[in-house]
């Protein structure tokens, strides 16, 4: 087993699929809360590829609790 195959991978916080640490871009959010590339855009956001950001964050109501 390689090295790459014992690193614990992340779960996309909407649909729970894997997420491998440098393929695609994730949407992270809170302390470790993270959504993957496909539900990041099925959301509404939009990546700067050119600047490797995030232009417009994706709706994320339902995942992030409201602060009181």
């Amino acid at each position: 087993m390689e090295r790459s195959d014992e690193m614990a991978l992340d779960r996309c916080a909407d649909c729970g699929a894997d997420i491998r640490p440098g393929a695609e871009p994730v949407f992270a959010f809170g302390t470790a809360g993270m959504v993957c590339w496909d539900c990041a855009l099925r959301r509404g956001g939009r990546y700067d590829a050119e600047r490797e950001r995030w232009s417009e964050a994706p709706d994320l109501r339902d995942l992030v609790p409201e602060r009181e």
